[in-house]
């Protein structure tokens, strides 16, 4: 229902009073049953997808006031053997809220931004006919409530073979390389790298770069970032250009993955991800400097990837 913008940002100004009062909850929470969802979100197709299929976790997100100032509805993902639901409440009380299904054996890519507090979660999926995304907006405190779920979920793609083995295994080139990064993202592979029983071939790391501004300071260009193939993902532990305290996590099934683009320029180079399934295609753009992209290329080229650097500008 199209409602005046007048009366829109009347009601957002009252969410934005709630969300700010002293005892307002601001904390994630578990829910043991559908039966247990906020009104908002009870619904037939809520009910049927109980029936249908065993949810494993119910996770709801309070509304939240985040970047930019922007009013985010009550949100909840419920985690099935197969995928995810993410529902988003309306800010009418008469509306019903909006219903967004991903399978996990349809992943493209998962992005995860851990930053201090904030924390944004963004899957790609194959969708009934084009890809569909999904996004979430979270207190970065919830993490260890998601984390598991979601590592469950990049299982339930078609190409990690579940073998019954518990820990990780490295590569003797990966395991030389991995003595030599910084701690942090040693730490960084060891927490979020690796799914159980993957093993890890290559890895690549790439210092931040910058360019002198005003003479006397520095402007970043790219970030810390680390590059890893292993069994089943390409996967990216990097920091934030701006706010390097926390993370921003890629994964990226390489068996989705049917070419990786090259475009140079004179600060800073971009590859593309280029992604695929069956008959829909999406995409995953990376900065890095040129001595991270020649040592990237190398070992995707030996482990059989496809590479093509472009000539002209990507659109």
């Amino acid at each position: 229902m199209n409602r005046p913008a007048d009366e829109r940002q009347k009601r957002l100004a009252q969410l934005k009073r709630e969300v700010t009062r002293r005892d307002f909850d601001r904390h994630a929470s578990f829910l043991k049953d559908v039966s247990e969802l906020p009104a908002e979100f009870q619904s037939p197709a809520a009910a049927e997808l109980s029936v249908r299929e065993t949810i494993q976790k119910i996770i709801v997100f309070p509304p939240q006031i985040w970047r930019g100032g922007n009013y985010v509805p009550r949100q909840v993902l419920l985690f099935t053997s197969t995928g995810i639901v993410h529902l988003v409440g309306s800010i009418w009380p008469d509306e019903p809220a909006q219903s967004t299904y991903l399978n996990g054996c349809g992943l493209l890519y998962m992005d995860i931004t851990l930053l201090l507090l904030y924390g944004f979660l963004e899957i790609a999926a194959e969708g009934q006919n084009l890809p569909t995304q999904l996004g979430v907006e979270f207190n970065t405190v919830a993490w260890p409530l998601l984390s598991m779920p979601l590592r469950k979920l990049l299982r339930a793609t078609t190409y990690v073979t579940d073998n019954g083995v518990i820990g990780t295994s490295y590569s003797q080139t990966a395991s030389q390389a991995l003595e030599e990064l910084p701690l942090k993202f040693s730490n960084g592979v060891k927490i979020h790298g690796l799914l159980p029983g993957e093993h890890l071939e290559e890895l690549t790391f790439q210092p931040g770069s910058y360019k002198r501004w005003l003479y006397f300071f520095r402007k970043p260009i790219t970030a810390n970032t680390l590059l890893l193939l292993t069994t089943s993902f390409v996967v990216l532990i990097r920091e934030d250009l701006i706010v390097p305290q926390g993370w921003i996590l890629t994964y990226i099934p390489r068996e989705c993955i049917s070419e990786i683009q090259h475009q140079a320029s004179d600060l800073s180079h971009e590859i593309i991800f280029r992604l695929k399934r069956a008959n829909q295609s999406a995409e995953y753009k990376l900065r890095l400097t040129g001595e991270a992209v020649g040592a990237w290329q190398l070992q995707w080229l030996q482990h059989g990837g496809q590479w093509k650097d472009l000539t002209v500008p990507v659109d």
